[in-house]
């Protein structure tokens, strides 16, 4: 195992899902806000997120990296990078179909609403 590629893709893996996180956190906050009545409630699954992303991407990293001797660096941090990317990727879809499936029940039905059944027909 090339111990300098390992770790330098174990950084990658942490650092890659902060930043995607850190980046969501500003917009993620105000909907989960909007979602949680209590303030607490959003930092909660905010922290959840990132340790989501990052246990997640880990794990992926940890489970499929190449790191075996003899392999180019080049190919290593492809590989890692794909990972990483693979690894938020998954996250931030599970997040977004959570706080979707919420947004869904919480929000009015539209088309009732104006006057229209279900299929979008006039009642």
């Amino acid at each position: 195992m090339d111990t300098l590629v390992f770790l330098l893709s174990l950084f990658l893996a942490v650092v890659g899902p902060i930043i995607a996180i850190t980046y969501m956190r500003p917009i993620l906050l105000k909907v989960l806000r909007g979602l949680c009545p209590a303030d607490c409630g959003a930092e909660f699954w905010v922290r959840s997120a990132y340790l989501l992303a990052v246990s997640g991407t880990l794990l992926l990293l940890l489970s499929f990296g190449l790191f075996e001797p003899g392999t180019a660096w080049v190919e290593s941090l492809r590989r890692t990078l794909w990972l990483i990317l693979t690894g938020v990727f998954l996250t931030i879809a599970f997040i977004a179909q959570k706080v979707w499936s919420q947004v869904q029940v919480q929000a009015p039905n539209v088309d009732q609403a104006a006057g229209q059944g279900p299929a979008g027909n006039e009642a």
